[in-house]
C-alpha cells in the first residue's frame, strides 16, 4: 500500500442494544499505533468506498448549524494534530451519543476514526464496525480442535464516511439500505450531510449533460470522434480519475482543450455537478452496455451496434438482427455438425 499513508488512528466503543434507548461511550485516551496490521486495515476500509457503486454524497454543513462541522473546522484549524484528533473525536463521539440515545432498532459497535492520505487525497475516515462470531481450528495436545471467536467484521460495513480535504461536494458516506433508512437517518444528522444526492443521480445528471455537448476531437487524428468512440473514451477516462471522481473544468480540459462547453452549460444551472462529484461506475456502464437474457438466450451489445447496424429490432415481428460475420462463425465452431 505505497500509496496510502496513515497519520492518526483512534477507536472508540459506543454501547448500545437494539431494543435499548440507552447507550454508553467508551472512549480511547490514546491513538493506536501506526503498524504494518493497522495500515492494512484501513486500506481494507478504504477499499470499501472504491468498491461501493452508489454512495450518498453530500457538503459538510455550516459550523454553526451542526456541531460535528464545528468540532471538524477547530480540529482542521489546529492543524490535524494528534492531541487535537483525539479531542476532536471525543467531542464528536459524545454527539453520536446524543444522537443515537433512543433510536429504537439500532445498536452499537466500534468506531475507528483514520486521518489518512489515499493517492495524494487527504482524508478522514469514520468507520462504524460491528464484531461477528467465526469459527477457528486450535492445535490441541492430541488433535486440532474447533473453536469460536468474534472478528472485526470490516467486509460488512454498516455505515463509514469519508471527508476529503477541500472544498466543494467533500462527503462521501455509506449507510444502511434504504430499507433501513430510518435507523441510519441519525448516522447522517450525526455528520451534517447537506445536500445529499447518490452517485447513480449525480452520474445520470451528468450523463444528460454529455449528451448535448459536441462530440470532441480525437487527440491523436485531429478528427472529430464519433458517438461510439466518445463512449468508450469516456469511460476510461472516469475509471481512471482519483477517487473516481469527476470535476468539470478537469473534464473539460481533457476533452475539449480551452474549450469550455459543460461549464458554459452549468453556468446557468442549479451548480449540483459545479463542484465535481463521485461517478458511479454502474450507472454509467448502464447507460452505454445493453444487457437482456430470456428463455436461455441472452445478449450484450453497446448503443453503438445499433448505430452502426450490427443489430436491429423489428418491434412488430419481434425479432432482432445480428449482423457478424465473426460472431456467427463462433457459434457455428461450437454448435458442429
Amino acid at each position: 500500500m505505497d500509496q496510502l499513508i496513515v497519520h492518526h488512528l483512534i477507536v472508540h466503543e459506543l454501547k448500545k442494544q437494539p431494543e435499548m434507548a440507552e447507550t454508553e461511550l467508551l472512549l480511547s485516551k490514546e491513538t493506536l499505533p501506526i503498524t504494518e496490521q493497522s495500515t492494512e486495515l484501513v486500506g481494507r476500509l478504504d477499499q470499501i468506498f472504491e468498491r461501493k457503486n452508489d454512495l450518498l454524497q453530500g457538503f459538510l454543513a455550516a459550523p454553526d448549524e451542526s456541531l460535528f462541522p464545528a468540532y471538524y473546522q477547530n480540529w482542521l484549524q489546529e492543524g490535524r494534530d494528534r492531541s487535537n484528533f483525539i479531542v476532536f473525536s471525543h467531542d464528536t463521539m459524545a454527539v453520536l451519543e446524543q444522537q443515537l440515545t433512543g433510536v429504537i432498532g439500532a445498536k452499537g459497535g466500534y468506531l475507528l476514526y483514520a486521518d489518512y492520505t489515499m493517492e495524494e487525497q487527504r482524508m478522514l475516515g469514520i468507520y462504524f464496525i460491528r464484531e461477528t462470531p467465526g469459527l477457528v481450528f486450535v492445535p490441541d495436545a492430541e488433535a486440532i480442535k474447533l473453536d469460536t471467536i468474534q472478528y472485526l467484521d470490516v467486509d460488512h460495513m454498516a455505515m463509514a464516511v469519508r471527508l476529503l480535504a477541500g472544498k466543494g461536494r467533500n462527503v462521501q458516506m455509506i449507510r444502511h439500505a434504504r430499507t433501513q433508512s430510518s435507523i441510519s437517518q441519525y448516522f447522517t444528522d450525526w455528520v451534517g450531510l447537506d445536500r445529499p444526492e447518490t452517485s447513480a443521480e449525480l452520474t445520470y445528471n451528468f450523463l444528460e449533460k454529455v449528451e448535448e455537448l459536441p462530440v470532441p476531437k480525437d487527440k491523436e487524428t485531429g478528427f472529430a470522434m464519433n458517438e461510439g468512440e466518445f463512449e468508450k473514451a469516456l469511460l476510461k477516462y472516469a475509471a481512471k480519475q482519483p477517487q473516481q471522481t469527476i470535476r468539470v473544468k478537469e473534464f473539460d480540459e481533457f476533452f475539449y482543450g480551452n474549450e469550455k462547453p459543460l461549464q458554459e452549460m452549468l453556468a446557468d444551472g442549479d451548480g449540483a455537478l459545479d463542484d465535481g462529484f463521485r461517478v458511479d461506475k454502474r450507472s454509467l456502464r448502464k447507460q452505454f452496455y445493453l444487457r437482456a437474457g430470456f428463455g436461455g438466450l441472452s445478449i450484450t451489445c453497446t448503443k453503438d451496434h445499433f448505430r452502426t447496424g450490427q443489430i436491429e429490432i423489428d418491434e412488430a415481428a419481434g425479432t432482432i438482427t445480428i449482423r457478424s460475420d465473426e460472431l456467427a462463425n463462433l457459434l457455428l465452431d461450437q454448435k458442429g455438425d
